[in-house]
């Protein structure tokens, strides 16, 4: 057992907030630091990131990492991140939930639905500029191209954003 794990009690809860490594370096359980950061992000006008959520008005609403722990509970995998639910919500209980690079990049408040346009003139909405592409069988980046208006059509296909 390494020290990490550790640091989770035998029914997974935390036992400790912090731990030293192979190289003997100091470091947070990966969910305080989760909770450390967003809170910062919130709170500490010295952040890099504090006047974007300052400026949406966002809140860190929870009062303890006991109850981030109750709401979130462990990483699924080294690679998950906190995300809120309505990204357009504060850090709070029931709008916070792990997920993955993927997770986050669907729920983000940029990302816009898209209407292509066939060769053939049918027409079909899609999510988000991969799942058009994919389906017309053409890189991403030319649905960007056309829905920003660079190119009125790419192999006969046109595509818009979806407003």
């Amino acid at each position: 057992m390494n020290e990490l794990e550790k640091c989770y009690g035998t029914d997974g809860n935390p036992v400790c907030v912090t731990y030293v490594n192979a190289k003997g370096g100091r470091l947070l359980l990966p969910e305080y630091s989760s909770y450390c950061a967003a809170k910062r992000r919130c709170t500490d006008t010295k952040n890099n990131r504090y006047a974007h959520y300052s400026k949406l008005g966002i809140e860190f609403r929870f009062t303890s990492f006991d109850e981030w722990w109750s709401e979130l509970g462990k990483k699924p995998t080294p690679k998950h991140s906190v995300d809120r639910i309505d990204g357009a919500g504060h850090y709070e209980l029931g709008n916070v939930r792990w997920a993955s690079i993927q997770e986050q990049a669907r729920n983000k408040s940029a990302v816009r639905g898209v209407l292509l346009t066939y060769p053939d003139g049918t027409a079909a909405k899609f999510e988000t500029l991969r799942e058009a592409a994919l389906t017309a069988n053409i890189v991403h980046q030319s649905i960007h191209v056309l829905c920003h208006g660079k190119k009125e059509s790419i192999k006969g296909y046109r595509a818009s954003f979806i407003t």
